[in-house]
């Protein structure tokens, strides 16, 4: 296994210009911090060659809300060691525990393989990107009925909802505006400065897509303040963002919405799908338009009206709630749906098919006037569980977090083949709906990349735009180590600067502004 990561990582490494150990250019000095699920701090690729000791230098445990520093996370590895067994440390910190998707861990925790691809020390002919960079973690205690309406079993939480007692439901959650990510993000920067780190890099491998995607909510604010922040401290700071994997998902519908020309799509969900569906709409008018949901040859025809939560019956059975709030996030208006299959009777399942549709209908108001819409399903993992819209567009199918300003959003690319550029159908595109904000801005390799794998000593395979983003994380820490500490950071003009020149006036939805490579920074810097 290690020498078909070497040969394959040998690959991905070319491709992004990382230059030879001999070089010294290997993060050394900058702090990468990960926000994420899993760090297994007994993998030897988290290990300094020279010393032994372990290179992250701090891990927060949100579930438990315990810090392991430097010191305390060594006097763990010589627990293991001494009792060649790992159970001792995993009762204080377990990279399994606290996973963010019941199908579990799989091949490995999502959080090692991460921070190995981007900063793996030098093992058994593997590498990350910068494999002399400071460590930081964060274990996100954000887990699915933290971010979703349901409860640790994945029942919906609106089960038991009584309209009469309240009238607008409370239980409404969004991943783009969990305290979690933000308490991370601000961690992360404080421990990098306690350390003296000569930069930062913060990765968020981590995503939704419910959203507005307008860059304005509480997650995206705080990315933007943290870089504000470090700006006025003059401390090099970047954050890398993964762009989601939602681009064959057929999980965004996008119109105008006009007088005389109202809009319709279906939302299609399968009899083998199990979990809860969610459809945020949100569209741009100066009044609330009109949002109906319908379902052919049933009495279901329903009205989301701007007011109270609506909810969902066939018969006398409630499938799902409903919502319609006129400037939810100002000029935005947003109306939401929440579905359950489980909870159909059989009456809603056509001369027994194993599909249904929905038909979500959009009209103009005389006061609304046109109105540009939005729709985006969320993220249900699992392709038995996803629900699909038709028409669907697979422009703007973005992670939720890929509005923040000033952030360095990924796709990815495969580099597998033979064509110089090619593209990884799973990579979401943009652009964003609402901005002049560019995302993706860059892209990198993100299909068969090698990291490390939990609870062994080996490695495993994984593609997508998480570990695209984590190449390009340890590539902008290369990138800073080069730049003299006093110099600020532009996190877009430095990440143009790793594209090739000829593409820095070009972007593209899908590729950015092109797939990044250290040999053109490298002559930026020098120059």
């Amino acid at each position: 296994m290690a020498n078909r990561a070497q040969s394959f990582n040998a690959r991905a490494l070319y491709h992004l210009g990382v230059p030879p150990l001999e070089t010294g250019l290997d993060g050394r000095g900058v702090a990468i911090g990960f926000v994420d699920y899993g760090f297994d701090i007994l993998h030897p690729c988290f290990r300094d060659l020279a010393s032994g000791r372990s290179r992250f230098r701090y891990l927060w445990d949100q579930n438990t809300g315990r810090e392991f520093d430097g010191d305390e996370i060594d006097r763990l590895i010589t627990i293991a060691e001494d009792r060649q067994s790992r159970e001792p440390v995993d009762k204080v910190y377990d990279p399994h525990a606290n996973y963010f998707c019941r199908a579990g861990v799989g091949q490995g925790a999502h959080g090692t393989f991460i921070a190995s691809a981007a900063a793996g020390s030098v093992m058994a002919g593997f590498r990350g990107v910068a494999p002399a960079a400071e460590l930081i973690a964060v274990q996100v205690g954000l887990l699915d009925h933290h971010w979703k309406e349901e409860d640790e079993r994945g029942t919906p939480t609106w089960i038991s909802w009584r309209p009469e007692a309240e009238p607008t439901w409370s239980g409404w959650r969004n991943y783009d505006e969990a305290e979690q990510i933000s308490s991370a993000l601000e961690y992360i920067y404080d421990r990098a400065r306690r350390i003296r780190a000569r930069g930062l890099v913060i990765n968020l491998s981590i995503g939704a897509y419910a959203g507005a995607h307008d860059g304005k909510s509480p997650v995206e604010q705080k990315i933007s303040q943290v870089l504000a922040r470090a700006r006025f401290d003059r401390f090099p700071c970047a954050v890398v963002i993964s762009a989601g994997n939602a681009g064959l998902e057929e999980g965004h519908f996008s119109g105008v919405v006009e007088p005389g020309q109202p809009l319709s799509f279906a939302w299609r969900m399968f009899r083998t799908d199990l979990t809860q569906n969610k459809l945020e709409i949100w569209y741009r008018a100066k009044a609330p338009i009109l949002i109906g949901l319908e379902l052919h040859g049933t009495p279901l025809s329903q009205t989301i009206s701007p007011g109270q939560t609506h909810s969902i019956k066939l018969g006398d059975v409630r499938i799902g709630i409903a919502d319609h709030v006129p400037n939810a996030r100002d000029p935005l208006s947003r109306a939401r749906i929440l579905l359950h299959p489980p909870f159909f009777p059989k009456s809603a399942w056509p001369n027994d098919f194993d599909e249904v549709a929905f038909t979500i209908r959009c009209a103009p108001t005389e006061a609304s006037g046109a109105a540009v819409l939005h729709a985006w399903l969320e993220r249900d993992d699992g392709p038995a569980n996803r629900s699909t819209l038709y028409p669907s567009h697979p422009t703007s199918t973005l992670s939720c977090l890929s509005g923040a300003p000033g952030a360095i959003v990924v796709g990815a690319y495969d580099h597998l083949r033979k064509e110089a550029v090619a593209p990884f159908p799973f990579s979401s595109l943009g652009p964003l709906p609402w901005s002049n904000f560019r995302a993706p801005l860059v892209t990198a390799p993100g299909h068969r990349i090698w990291g490390a794998r939990s609870k062994s000593s080996g490695f495993a395979e994984s593609s997508g735009t998480s570990v695209a983003a984590a190449l390009t994380s340890g590539l902008v820490a290369l990138q800073m180590q080069q730049i003299p500490a006093e110099q600020p950071y532009d996190q877009e003009h430095w990440a143009q600067c790793l594209c090739p020149p000829d593409r820095r006036t070009m972007w593209d939805p899908r590729f950015g502004y092109g797939p990044i490579t250290l040999r053109h920074s490298m002559e930026k810097v020098a120059a």
